[in-house]
């Protein structure tokens, strides 16, 4: 087939961010040149690689059946540079850790101190993958371990091939404009909210969150990203809802407002986890304890 390494690179930062305009941003390609990699490559499979999805790209068949193939070319055209270069990578061990937004920013400068510090011979090389797709990117060997997030009113199901344990658990609270007070539960049903996607794990984690306030939420904006999400809200155009962690992606315009134990609401919250195969080789089981340790 005729396809090339860059359309290749392309289409799985698409599937794995779900997005042509943050794959745009990961590559440094213009949008222009992503959605010609991703039309050139189509052409070459003769079937659609993807299917919009609200405001997002997720695969068709034709794409989960090229996927795994196209990493596996990917990392044997990376490990055959690799070797030109004259690189010895069998003296230290390279693990590919998959993060998202708030977890990179959070945790991932002290995992690499600790890891450097306490086992000198690994290394971790940090992957940015959609939340989403994490579980996928374990399955298909895109990474060797990944933090993720398990939302218990909708709970990750089992998934052949992978293995998970919760590190950290926290809850949702309101977020607000800086120095604004947690409104009355009347101004809560009236209020315009910031909400992600209904089709997201997240997104019905949120709206579920939302009903336990006893409110059924006006979806006035919906926004994927997390750190949008949070600038809107400090602007006051809307509330949204978040946790600690969740909020080290804003600024000083916003603040979150806990939802007590002495409130008739429990609104939930998320766990952060660590994922891997289900029989992980050593240095990915001593990257996934540095996970474990820094989150908890």
């Amino acid at each position: 087939m005729g396809w090339t390494l860059g359309q290749l690179r392309t289409f799985v930062a698409v599937a794995e961010l779900g997005s042509m305009t943050r794959a745009a941003e990961q590559l440094g390609y213009s949008i222009g040149a992503v959605s010609q990699h991703i039309t050139a490559l189509r052409r070459v499979v003769g079937s659609e690689l993807f299917l919009r999805r609200g405001r997002g790209l997720v695969l068709a068949e034709a794409g989960r059946t090229l996927l795994p193939r196209a990493r596996s070319i990917l990392a044997a055209q990376k490990q055959a540079e690799m070797a030109m270069l004259g690189r010895d990578f069998r003296s230290e061990a390279i693990v590919t850790l998959g993060v998202f937004g708030s977890a990179s920013t959070r945790a991932l400068p002290e995992i690499v101190r600790i890891l450097g510090d306490r086992h000198p011979d690994i290394g971790v090389r940090a992957r940015e993958i959609n939340v989403e797709t994490m579980s996928a990117a374990v399955i298909d060997g895109a990474i060797e371990l990944g933090i993720g997030i398990n939302y218990p009113a909708v709970p990750l199901p089992p998934m052949r091939g992978l293995s998970w344990h919760a590190v950290a658990a926290e809850e949702f609270g309101v977020v607000v404009p800086a120095g604004a007070p947690l409104p009355e539960p009347e101004e809560l049903a009236e209020a315009d909210w910031i909400l992600p996607p209904a089709e997201e794990l997240f997104g019905r984690a949120m709206r579920l969150a939302t009903s336990a306030l006893g409110i059924a939420a006006k979806e006035t904006h919906i926004v994927t990203d997390t750190a949008v999400a949070l600038a809107l809200a400090g602007t006051g155009l809307g509330l949204t809802l978040a946790t600690p962690i969740m909020m080290s992606l804003g600024g000083p315009d916003v603040e979150l407002h806990p939802v007590t134990a002495g409130s008739d609401a429990e609104v939930g919250g998320r766990e952060i986890i660590v994922l891997t195969s289900p029989d992980p080789a050593g240095p990915v089981r001593a990257v996934a304890e540095v996970v474990a340790e820094v989150f908890a």
